[in-house]
């Protein structure tokens, strides 16, 4: 929405409300021709001419003056009371508020109105300078530090016209906002005249006092607009000083850079002011370093008399005044150090004027530079001193920072501490101490920011446009640019630990910043050192493997084992070599073990598992294993499981705790030799001493059957259909052979020696019984056909 636009509206609603509520001084039977009067007076204040200053200097004077009447009456003791019949205690607290704000609402309002004619008077100084200026007194070429004059000038007044239009396009939003404000009172007042009129006698008292209520209201609203366009007008002249100030300089500084110089002689003169303004500063640091000493001499009083005040509590009852005289002894220190932060900061400003005076120095050397690499060394001199007085900006800025949380402190310290109390005289002169440290800091930041927008200005302006750069110029700047980027993230702090070095019998600690250049030479360091050792390990396990002093399981889970062990003192080494504390990962200790805790556990269980396994020695490669039902071999023992492999060459993973919590049954944990069985049915009536050498001497045969312990055969039972015979061997396991493979063999040679030797394996036979005590019942039984295996 226009500006304009938003003030006329808002004037017509204001200037009707105002006329309305101002003749307003009764409420009777005749609200209804005081309506039709307002009406009236609505028009003619749209085409009526503006407020004079003085008048509405006048009516807002009356206005405070009513609104401080009223406040004061409904603020008294008792005013509650005499309130009409229902008024409600929201509705007091409300037209309060509304009055207070009306009270510091014309309070602004009549200092603005000064300030309106000031912004005037800048207007008509800047259309009188644009019209009277015709050229600078002196004959060009001009001076660069002139230039250099007009140039902060100018920067400074662009800063206020932006700072200006931001302003004036805030209070548009909030002109915005006003109009429905001023709506609704308007329709409000209109409201509550109606129900004045219409009030019984009961009624009309609460009615009136709402009434009156709410023309406070519209008067709150008629302020705010009239402040609020006081300042849009102080603005708009402001606006337009500074539009037509900024085209004067530009004017100035175009006709100064068409024709300037640089000679020794303003060298000399720029040396000259600095000189002078070490030498006032100087003054300001004698005058402050007299102060000093009057606060160290105040600092060791109130030592001593807080050293008496303890020794007389110590040697008798606690004498007062201990805690005043502690609060005393405080404030003096605090004081004492405030003055030697100002006289550290008044110092800094003598260094400042000696970089100014060295930018001066490079900018000439560039401008009188003889060729190309002159030129370029005096702006790397000068971009160096840009580079200071950036960090010198941001430990401003931090120093800024401190002092003015310091002082907030004591601002809320001093708030709880009523003034009888004895304490508050001291605060008051830390406050004072703090404040005024706070102004040095600032005008020691803004000193700096001025020197570092003139450098930035200068190196911008001499730097060579990448156009008008050579090809080999322009790829040596990106090179540098490229490596400038990768030392600064090279040298990026992620982190910090305390360090503690004892120089000469003292402990001096200090925080060493760990950079992600150290942290990257740390994972690089690691990296080559676990391949070198993996490398090691490689040839180790294949020269033990070649040499048969172990198998290749073995070796592969020696080989694991042993690269963890090395991978975690490598970690070690890798930080103490780096002179990389432990400690400083102690928060991501912690957040691993809050991981640990909750989403780790098994990972971890297994894991330990594993180690006691391997330390236990009950689980090894090749062993034979039963584990909840799995029978086969062990293949590899890893972090977190083992590699069970069984007769089928199925592979199975069983989690390293599954050895420790569940029942294990290792079949070769003391000895790799089994015990096998195997029986044989022959028929009744074979010689059983033939049987058992025949099965003996199979045994024997047999290559995989240990000799020791040796096979033996017994008779084991008389069968119902064959005599039962069963022989026991011992076979070695991890030695190529398999147990059902041998059992299957033995069967065959066993076989082969029954029929070389008649005896035969019967078929199963029972006897029947026939008796004749009952007659015989056949019943048939039809089955499926089948095939007989014989």
């Amino acid at each position: 929405m226009n500006l304009s636009l938003i003030k006329s509206n808002v004037c017509c609603w204001l200037s009707a409300v105002c006329l309305m509520v101002m003749g307003f001084s009764g409420v009777a039977h005749g609200q209804i021709d005081a309506i039709k009067k307002a009406g009236a007076a609505k028009e003619a204040a749209a085409t009526s001419t503006p407020e004079k200053p003085e008048d509405a200097r006048k009516r807002l004077e009356q206005w405070l003056q009513d609104a401080r009447d009223t406040l004061a009456r409904l603020e008294a003791p008792g005013a509650a009371a005499g309130l009409p019949p229902g008024i409600t205690p929201q509705e007091l607290s409300g037209r309060l508020r509304d009055l207070e704000q009306m009270v510091l609402g014309i309070t602004r309002t009549i200092k603005n109105i000064n300030s309106i004619s000031e912004a005037r008077k800048e207007l008509d100084r800047a259309r009188a300078s644009d019209t009277a200026w015709t050229g600078f007194a002196e004959e060009p070429p001009y001076p660069l530090p002139m230039i250099d004059e007009l140039l902060n000038e100018r920067d400074a007044i662009r800063a206020n016209l932006t700072s200006s239009k931001a302003s004036l396009a805030n209070y548009a939003r909030l002109l915005t906002g006003l109009v429905a404000e001023v709506k609704a009172a308007d329709e409000d007042v209109r409201r509550l005249i109606l129900a004045v009129q219409n009030a019984d006698d009961t009624n009309r008292d609460a009615a009136k006092w709402r009434l009156d209520a709410a023309r406070a209201k519209t008067r709150v609203n008629a302020v705010r607009f009239g402040m609020m366009q006081d300042l849009v007008a102080g603005l708009n002249d402001r606006v337009a000083a500074a539009t037509l100030d900024l085209a004067l300089i530009d004017r100035k500084v175009a006709i100064a850079e068409a024709d300037s110089r640089f000679t020794d002689e303003d060298l000399t003169k720029i040396a000259k002011i600095a000189d002078e303004r070490k030498k006032a500063t100087q003054k300001e640091i004698d005058a402050v370093a007299k102060r000093l000493k009057l606060a160290l001499t105040e600092r060791n009083q109130a030592q001593a008399a807080l050293d008496s005040l303890t020794a007389a509590s110590s040697a008798g009852p606690a004498a007062d005044g201990v805690e005043l005289a502690k609060f005393r002894l405080e404030v003096a220190e605090a004081c004492a150090d405030a003055m030697q932060s100002i006289i550290e900061e008044l110092e800094s400003l003598n260094q400042l004027e000696n970089i100014n005076l060295k930018a001066y120095q490079d900018r000439k050397a560039i401008l009188d530079a003889a060729n190309p690499d002159e030129r370029a060394a005096a702006l790397a001199s000068l971009s160096l001193l840009l580079d200071r007085l950036r960090a010198w900006e941001n430990v401003a800025e931090n120093e800024l920072s401190n002092a003015s949380a310091d002082l907030g402190k004591l601002e809320s310290r001093a708030a709880s501490i009523s003034t009888d109390d004895p304490r508050f005289d001291f605060l008051n002169e830390k406050r004072s101490a703090k404040s005024e440290e706070l102004a040095t800091n600032q005008r020691i930041l803004q000193a700096v920011v001025l020197e570092r927008k003139l450098v930035k200005r200068w190196v911008s302006g001499y730097s060579p446009e990448p156009g008008a750069q050579s090809y080999s110029h322009r790829l040596g700047t990106f090179a540098s640019s490229s490596w400038d980027v990768v030392r600064k993230v090279w040298s990026f702090e992620v982190m910090s630990y305390e360090d503690r070095v004892e120089i000469d019998g003292q402990i001096i600690s200090g925080k060493v910043p760990v950079t992600l250049g150290t942290l990257l030479r740390a994972l690089l360091f690691f990296v080559i050192g676990y391949w070198i050792f993996s490398k090691i390990a490689n040839r180790l396990e294949t020269s033990l493997i070649a040499r048969g002093h172990l198998v290749d399981s073995h070796a592969r889970t020696l080989r694991t084992w042993g690269m963890i062990v090395v991978g975690v003192f490598l970690a070690i080494g890798t930080l103490s070599f780096l002179k990389i504390p432990l400690t400083i990962f102690a928060f991501f200790g912690g957040a691993l073990a809050i991981g640990l805790g909750f989403g780790m556990q098994t990972l971890i269980k297994n894991f330990i598992s594993g180690i006691i396994v391997l330390v236990e020695r009950k689980v090894r490669v090749g062993d034979i294993l039963d584990v909840d039902g799995i029978v086969g071999m062990v293949t590899e023992v890893n972090t977190r499981s083992s590699v069970i492999r069984s007769a089928d060459d199925v592979e199975t993973m069983i989690p390293n705790s599954a050895f420790l919590e569940n029942r294990v049954t290792n079949w070769t944990l003391s000895s790799s030799k089994i015990r096998r069985s195997l029986r044989v049915g022959v028929a009744y009536g074979t010689d059983p001493q033939t049987v058992m050498a025949v099965l003996i001497e199979s045994a024997a045969r047999h290559g995989l059957v240990l000799k020791t312990p040796e096979p033996f055969a017994i008779f084991e039972d008389f069968g119902d259909s064959a005599l039962i015979f069963s022989l026991y061997f011992w076979v070695e396991l991890g030695n190529g052979g398999n147990a059902m493979i041998i059992t299957s063999d033995l069967r065959l040679m066993i076989d082969k020696r029954f029929t070389d030797l008649g005896i035969g394996v019967p078929y199963p036979q029972r006897d029947m019984h026939l008796t004749t005590d009952k007659p015989i019942q056949m019943e048939i039984i039809k089955s499926p056909p089948h095939t007989d295996a014989s």
